[in-house]
């Protein structure tokens, strides 16, 4: 979950982000404390549910790992 506030620049600064499975504190502007993470936006269509929604989520690293842990194929993986 990314949390923004508006700035004297009149812009929506990120301000804090923290993990929507575990809630854990990922990034923080004041104290420049951060960890990588995964940012996951889906607009959703018309063959769903959620036709014309967008939903949005963070994801710690350690989250992340239990989420693929549970699928029956791994994520593409490609190394840089």
């Amino acid at each position: 979950m990314e949390k923004f506030e508006k700035k004297i620049i009149k812009d929506n600064v990120l301000t804090e982000v923290y993990c929507n499975k575990c809630g854990k504190l990922i990034y923080n502007e004041e104290t420049n404390s951060k960890v990588d993470y995964i940012n996951i936006t889906k607009e959703w269509g018309y063959f769903s549910n959620k036709d014309m929604q967008v939903h949005s989520f963070d994801l710690c690293e350690k989250c992340y790992d239990s989420l693929i842990a549970t699928f029956k194929h791994e994520p593409t993986k490609i190394k840089k």
